[in-house]
């Protein structure tokens, strides 16, 4: 095996296991949407962002509730996309190893 071999090797078994450290420190971020009437608001996208970037968007399912993988403890904003030229954002504070956002009433 060349060095270089080697190194790429080493380098992605590296990579591998900070991965998998990210993933044991982080939280599953829960919540629900409804309309003004208490209907559940389904098909929404939902993402949370902060200085760091975004997240990778989730839609609420039929009962109005979605689930945020694998979100770092921190501050955040909470973005629903019901308008898909600007969101309606909340801030919220994640905690590990879940975190439920309370309810949020979209139009």
């Amino acid at each position: 095996m060349t060095r270089r071999a080697l190194f790429l090797r080493v380098f992605a078994c590296m990579a591998a296991l900070a991965g998998a450290a990210v993933a044991l420190h982080a939280a599953a971020v829960n919540g629900r949407l409804v309309h003004a009437n208490g209907s559940a608001a389904s098909g929404i996208t939902v993402t949370l962002s902060n200085e760091r970037g975004r997240s990778a968007p989730v839609q609420s399912d039929g009962s109005g509730a979605y689930t945020l993988p694998n979100i770092p403890a921190g501050q955040y904003n909470l973005e629903v996309w019901v308008n898909p030229r600007s969101p309606q954002t909340e801030q919220v504070t994640i905690t590990e190893p879940a975190t439920s956002v309370p309810r949020v009433t979209v139009p």
